[in-house]
């Protein structure tokens, strides 16, 4: 009889231990779905399904940089993620949100193409970008008002531009 209520005690105590656990726990709901993934017109397969939760959808971060052309890496003493370009051809390139972000241009379809870019500062036009036709990995010639040319290209889905060609140009540091 004392092994049962033994039994049953400790039964009782692991039980409402894992209920407290339980209690303090928060829970999340949200749902599993499967989008199409486009990259600048272009569908991009994914593996995983996508979470959605209070109206947001999340991709999983290792599976979003390899979309957008980055390694992923996790450092666990410094608990950091770091995205690097894949090669080093690829670091010579700059988009034109991250030439954007870094630079404090303002950057605009000009009028109802889907293809030409007015990249401006202060309400002047630096750069007119005209991406019309550009296939993957194709470069074009773009000229700046200061007369230096800077290469354009798709790469990945994505109108890039030459850094080091940008840098001739005063356009960037």
């Amino acid at each position: 009889m004392k092994k049962v209520i033994v039994a049953l005690s400790v039964g009782m105590l692991i039980g409402s231990s894992s209920m407290a656990v339980a209690a303090t726990s928060k829970k999340v709901q949200a749902t599993l779905a499967n989008f199409k993934v486009i990259v600048n017109g272009q569908s991009k397969s994914v593996t995983s399904d996508q979470l959605l939760y209070k109206g947001n959808t999340y991709l999983q971060l290792r599976e979003a940089a390899k979309i957008l052309g980055y390694e992923v890496n996790y450092a666990s003493s410094t608990r950091s993620i770091e995205f690097s370009a894949k090669s080093q051809s690829q670091a010579d390139w700059i988009t034109l949100i991250d030439l954007s972000a870094s630079n404090g241009y303002q950057v605009n379809l000009k009028g109802d193409s889907s293809d030409v870019y007015n990249i401006s500062k202060n309400l002047k036009t630096i750069l007119s970008v005209n991406a019309n036709g550009l296939k993957e990995d194709e470069e074009k010639v773009v000229t700046a008002p200061s007369g230096n040319t800077v290469r354009i290209k798709k790469l990945q889905g994505s109108l890039v531009l030459n850094r080091a060609d940008l840098k001739k140009a005063g356009l960037i540091l």
